[in-house]
């Protein structure tokens, strides 16, 4: 409108102070509309990296954008329709990578949808925008949940530790008699060498690994269920104890160790789901 307004000042008082500025303004608007599509045309997307998360948080998408060598891309932006755009600059390289987050609500796979892709350069009067596919997806994890109590220790394979536990047969050791132990527990031999009033102190074998059960709180649902194995695997990971996990058609054995932490991590994400 600005520019047919001109021509129309410029024709009616010939002025050719005002058809130059009409002419300079045209070729600008065309060559800004070429220079805008240029800037996108030739990107290339890809997904290298997804970083899993649990559900509630953000996943974390490594996204890689590649261009023809010898070209300049300037001021282009990624956005995803729930998340913030991030912008980028192809200069003096011809590849880079930007991480990306995606909010993810639901455990399970969170599969990347269509990223757009857009830019303004150089003016900003014109903007160019492409949808572009992201063949990635990252794994989120059941939202931790702290309830119940720890699930009781279970022999898997008889390794164990001796733990203090009243009414046991096992002799471990001696303490000072205090009010309250129970008269019998006294060390009347120790007492009569004239070293003081002690009790003998027993201990009971239980077992090192801890099993992780689906069905130690039948009054929570699937989803609590699930958080609360999430919240437990992680405080027995954080402390170095061995431990398995038992779902209903799945076992994983007791062990330690960050590939166990990931492993039990990916089955209660996936317990139920489709993972296709």
């Amino acid at each position: 409108m600005l520019l047919v307004l001109l021509l129309l000042l410029s024709i009616n008082f010939e002025n050719n102070l005002t058809f130059a500025l009409t002419f300079l303004l045209t070729a600008l608007m065309i060559i800004a509309i070429l220079y805008t599509y240029s800037n996108l045309s030739g990107v290339q997307l890809s997904c290298v990296g997804a970083q899993p998360c649990f559900a509630g948080e953000s996943a974390g998408f490594t996204l890689q954008l590649t261009s023809e060598a010898g070209r300049e891309h300037q001021q282009l932006q990624l956005s995803w329709p729930q998340a913030l755009p991030v912008a980028a600059d192809l200069i003096d390289t011809s590849q880079i990578r930007l991480e990306l987050a995606l909010p993810a609500a639901q455990r399970g796979w969170c599969v990347a949808p269509t990223i757009r892709l857009h830019t303004v350069f150089p003016l900003g009067l014109f903007k160019c925008w492409c949808y572009l596919p992201v063949d990635g997806r990252a794994l989120v994890y059941p939202a931790p949940e702290a309830g119940g109590i720890l699930p009781a220790t279970a022999g898997a394979d008889g390794q164990g530790a001796m733990a203090e536990q009243s009414g046991s047969d096992d002799f471990s050791g001696l303490q000072r008699f205090e009010t309250g132990m129970s008269p019998h527990h006294i060390a009347w031999k120790v007492f009569a060498r004239g070293q003081g009033l002690h009790a003998k102190r027993y201990a009971s074998r239980q077992d090192l690994n801890i099993w992780l059960d689906y069905d130690s709180w039948p009054e929570a649902d699937l989803e609590q269920r699930l958080s609360r194995l999430c919240f437990w695997a992680l405080k027995l990971s954080r402390e170095d104890r061995p431990f398995g996990l038992r779902l209903p058609g799945q076992t994983l054995k007791p062990a330690r160790g960050e590939a166990h932490r990931q492993q039990v991590l990916k089955k209660l994400a996936l317990f139920g789901a489709d993972t296709s």
